[in-house]
């Protein structure tokens, strides 16, 4: 994947196995998938419990920071049984050793460039 953008992650996922994770439902082929995601907003994004949670609360799904500790702790457990599990972690490539944070730290430093660089480009139009 080119984004390692969490809703990116979950759009493929539902792309893939045709399961919207964010439903409000205990089915079992939805309950795997989200651990799935949950798993690798965790461990590949490396992004906080809290964040996973607000990232499924406002996308629908209602979601505590204790659930996401759960469902990342069950996961492998889950994976076991289900090797279409194995084969959609697989799908997924990280090409980026950034963390989450450090991304979103990122983008929020480039607003800042080009904010500051509109401020001067104003500063200077005014002066002629």
């Amino acid at each position: 994947m080119k984004e390692l953008k969490p809703i990116n992650i979950a759009n493929k996922l539902k792309d893939i196995s045709k399961v919207n994770v964010f439903e409000e439902t205990r089915k079992r082929d939805v309950v795997e998938i989200r651990m799935l995601l949950c798993y690798l907003l965790r461990e590949k994004l490396n992004m906080r419990w809290i964040n996973i949670a607000k990232f499924f609360s406002n996308n629908g799904k209602n979601m505590t920071h204790a659930t996401a500790i759960h469902s990342c702790n069950m996961y492998p457990a889950y994976k076991k049984n289900n090797k279409k599990l194995k084969e959609f972690e697989k799908i997924f490539s990280w090409k980026s050793n950034l963390t989450y944070d450090e991304i979103d730290k990122i983008h929020y430093l480039e607003n800042q460039v080009k904010n500051l660089k509109e401020k001067l480009e104003n500063c200077y139009d005014t002066s002629n």
